[in-house]
């Protein structure tokens, strides 16, 4: 029978294969968001063979800002996995980098030093926003067109009060006209006829002595 594979409790047997090589891998999402100083973190996977030449390493993380400076490299205690000779170990390590401002924003590296070799893994972009981080002011085209829009929304309301009060014109202007034809169509009043027949008036002052006379 074969010997039984042995792993450290930190590197589980199912992550022990039968083959070699150095390895690091970095876990979870490849693009990260934070506020500045908030804790944040990722991890990275170790793959190296179970040998006395490979169980003492360095490990750590470095990042690449956006303007492609690289900053020093920091130290992150991580315990090595101890397997079966001939066989391959993983290790899992965590990285918590410190993010004070949005200068901090870069791709962070996980690395591992052995003392013959050195790997590093595909890196972890981390973007971060400052403390009290507001949308950035909108482009002069957005409010062109928003402006724009405005406008439009004002000239529909005035057309559509012109339109109502050209309605109300037209509809007081039958009604004058209505009332005009039914005046033409009336009979003439009374006192219209009253005034049409001629007065009576005396003829000289004689005649206006004998009516006095008879009387």
């Amino acid at each position: 029978m074969g010997s039984r594979k042995q792993c450290h409790p930190s590197c589980s047997c199912r992550n022990c294969v039968n083959r070699g090589g150095q390895s690091v891998i970095h876990l979870g999402s490849p693009i990260m968001v934070s506020l500045a100083n908030k804790f944040i973190s990722f991890s990275c996977n170790i793959t190296y063979p179970c040998t006395p030449e490979f169980q003492t390493f360095t490990f750590g993380f470095y990042h690449v800002d956006l303007q492609d400076q690289q900053s020093s490299e920091k130290k992150v205690p991580c315990q090595p996995s101890v397997g079966t000779e001939n066989q391959t170990c993983v290790t899992k390590c965590q990285v918590t980098p410190t993010l004070p401002s949005s200068s901090a924003t870069g791709t962070y590296y996980c690395f591992v030093h052995w003392p013959s070799s050195r790997k590093k893994g595909s890196g972890t972009f981390i973007l971060v926003r400052d403390t009290g981080y507001r949308e950035p002011p909108q482009s002069p085209k957005k409010l062109l067109f928003l402006c724009f829009i405005g406008l439009l929304s004002v000239l529909s309301i005035l057309a559509t009060a012109l339109v109502l009060w050209k309605k109300a014109l037209q509809r007081q202007d039958t009604e004058v006209y209505a009332c005009m034809q039914n005046e033409v169509n009336s009979p003439p009043s009374s006192w219209n006829l009253l005034s049409q027949e001629k007065p009576y008036m005396f003829e000289n002052d004689s005649d206006c002595n004998l009516v006095y006379e008879n009387l």
